[in-house]
């Protein structure tokens, strides 16, 4: 289903070009990721942000629950990039697809937009240059862009495992880490559905509380990998 109700503005400068140079300092984008025992895919999310050729960025880990070694890992990172990097974890495990973890994050949520993920995701090291420069131009509430999928029939499309996956504002077209959000829209809206297409009522959600037009700016290029 695409999305309909709002309308839709689609923002334009930022499609398929290069990062502009902003000329006020850049908005910060907070990384709330959600994690769950994956220890070597967490080490290459989060060494992708540190790879991250703009700094304007702050990641936030949330594990679902007490976990040792995630706290091992993450401690190291912490010291690493200083308060660029916070992790948490909850006292017990929801086991919820990580959707409790991105509702109690959202709330907690800062910075100028947010982007959601998951810890075996990991990011090109432009993306913040290009993401900034589609902000600086249309200061769109969301920003999206493309991606590619690890595993086969990503969105139920007939497509092998590493295929161009082109997005779109709508369920089974774009995924929570293709695409920053205003952050009072997303802290707005939270994360109240915890069943495996909850991304999917998130976006929804984020456009029926924009009140009006949801101004969607699409940068035509792949940045992403899901896992």
């Amino acid at each position: 289903m695409i999305l309909s109700e709002p309308p839709f503005a689609q923002a334009t400068g930022a499609v398929g070009t290069a990062p502009a140079q902003p000329s006020a300092p850049a908005p910060l984008i907070e990384v709330l990721c959600v994690a769950y025992r994956r220890y070597g895919p967490l080490k290459v999310l989060v060494q992708s942000w540190l790879n991250q050729t703009a700094t304007n960025w702050r990641l936030k880990v949330y594990h679902d629950g007490p976990d040792a070694e995630f706290d091992r890992i993450m401690e190291g990172y912490a010291r690493e990039a200083g308060p660029k990097v916070a992790y948490f974890h909850t006292e017990h495990r929801f086991n919820d697809y990580g959707h409790s973890l991105r509702d109690l994050a959202l709330r907690q949520a800062g910075g100028d937009y947010v982007l959601l993920t998951n810890d075996d995701n990991y990011y090109v090291p432009r993306l913040l240059e290009f993401l900034t420069g589609a902000i600086c131009t249309t200061g769109a509430d969301v920003v999206m862009f493309d991606m590619v999928h690890s595993h086969d029939n990503p969105g139920c499309r007939p497509l092998p495992a590493y295929s161009y996956f082109q997005t779109q504002y709508g369920r089974g077209n774009i995924d929570m880490g293709a695409a920053i959000v205003r952050s009072d829209l997303a802290r707005a809206a939270g994360f109240r559905d915890k069943s495996h297409d909850g991304d999917a009522t998130y976006f929804e959600d984020v456009a029926r509380l924009r009140g009006g037009p949801l101004s969607v700016c699409k940068i035509s290029r792949t940045l992403f990998v899901h896992n």
